[in-house]
């Protein structure tokens, strides 16, 4: 009975072998037809098919050939993917012996593939941007995926991760405006021992951040914080544009908490979505924007410092933005970030937080009354979370909630 069973098992794998085999010369290599001419007169009068070829999906093109005259010219019939005709359209003259004819072979495979991955294909206005999140399930939490331009023929996507088979996909904004999308990657933070003045907490080591993610091209001004708060609490009060300043920790949290809460009652972000504070590691990442250097340009180009302010923060977005897009990231006010301060790994990580508790947290960046030590893209400034200054404000984050 169990060689029975392996007989019957065998007979099966055969049979379904052979079909596939059949199907896979049939569908891949096809067979060309052919033909030949008859003369009457010096001219191509008839063709007959001699072998009707297989694969064929629309009338090949007929050539004719040779045969020591010219002008002749044939059309072929096509029927279940067999050329069953060739009608002669034009019957040429001054032929002395049976031109050749010769057809088209049939199309090769590239209407019939195998896909091992999955592949998606974007369509949206040509040049735009769009973000495109996965999840494991319809109803989320969503993740961030990728951030793609569209080009003239859309955007094709191959996940190569290994739950890519059972993920599901959704297209959504360039983000939202005024924020810059800041992709995926791995990049040493903190500065080599080399760096002028660095300081010993700098500890250089490799970061590896496994989800890109938004931020703000600007630093938060007045007038935004006023649109979510209904206060201002700037020292140096008068121009919405600048940034705004004289803010705790917790008053920078809870403005990005209440933002979210806002437009998540507005539809334009979703449930798992959420405006948050940068990691430290996450805003060194975005300030560098590939760089290795002390900062990511020159300082007087990009930066509002002691060396070139005029003794208060400035409107945002006043010098040029690093490669990212995003302005200010050195100097005019201090950028508070999630994390509490602590000191750094020796080693490589990946997605860090900062320690799970402290007295101090942190704050990047350098600001409008600091010299140029301070305004580098590794240096670290431990602040109590209940200090106020004029020099100290932030930036926001967007991505899926932690």
């Amino acid at each position: 009975m169990r060689r029975m069973r392996r007989k019957e098992s065998f007979m099966k794998w055969m049979g379904w072998m052979w079909l596939v085999g059949a199907a896979w010369h049939r569908l891949v290599a096809g067979e060309k037809a052919t033909a030949v001419a008859v003369l009457e007169g010096g001219a191509v009068v008839g063709v007959v098919v001699a072998q009707g070829g297989t694969g064929y999906v629309a009338e090949p093109a007929v050539v004719i050939r040779g045969g020591g005259g010219d002008g002749a010219t044939a059309r072929a019939k096509v029927e279940g993917g067999t050329v069953v005709q060739v009608v002669v359209v034009q019957g040429g003259q001054g032929y002395t012996s049976a031109p050749d004819v010769l057809l088209d072979p049939p199309p090769g495979p590239a209407a019939i593939g195998v896909e091992l991955v999955p592949k998606l294909t974007v369509t949206a206005p040509v040049g735009s941007v769009v973000g495109v999140e996965w999840s494991l399930n319809l109803a989320g939490p969503w993740e961030m995926w990728t951030n793609v331009v569209v080009g003239t023929n859309g955007a094709v996507l191959v996940d190569m991760s290994p739950s890519a088979t059972a993920r599901f996909y959704r297209v959504g904004s360039s983000g939202p405006p005024g924020f810059a999308w800041i992709p995926p990657g791995t990049f040493d933070m903190g500065s080599p021992v080399t760096e002028a003045d660095r300081w010993p907490d700098e500890v250089l080591h490799p970061v590896t951040l496994s989800r890109g993610f938004w931020m703000c091209d600007h630093e938060v001004t007045q007038a935004e914080y006023v649109a979510v708060m209904g206060t201002n609490p700037s020292w140096f009060k008068g121009d919405g544009a600048r940034p705004v300043e004289w803010v705790t920790w917790g008053e920078a949290t809870e403005y990005c908490r209440r933002w979210t809460e806002r437009e998540r009652a507005s539809g334009r972000i979703t449930s798992q979505q959420a405006y948050r504070l940068p990691t430290e590691s996450e805003w060194e990442y975005a300030a560098r924007a590939g760089s290795k250097g002390p900062r990511h340009g020159v300082l007087d180009d990009i930066a509002w410092w002691l060396g070139n302010g005029p003794g208060l923060p400035q409107p945002v977005k006043g010098k040029s933005p690093n490669d990212w897009g995003l302005y200010d990231m050195i100097g005019n006010v201090w950028e508070w970030c999630a994390d509490w301060a602590g000191g750094y790994p020796e080693g490589g990580v990946t997605d860090p937080t900062g320690p799970v508790s402290g007295s101090d947290r942190v704050a990047r960046g350098g600001g409008w009354g600091h010299d140029a030590s301070y305004c580098r893209s590794a240096f670290r400034y431990k602040v109590s979370p209940g200090i106020r200054a004029g020099n100290l404000g932030f930036r926001v984050a967007f991505g899926p909630e932690r």
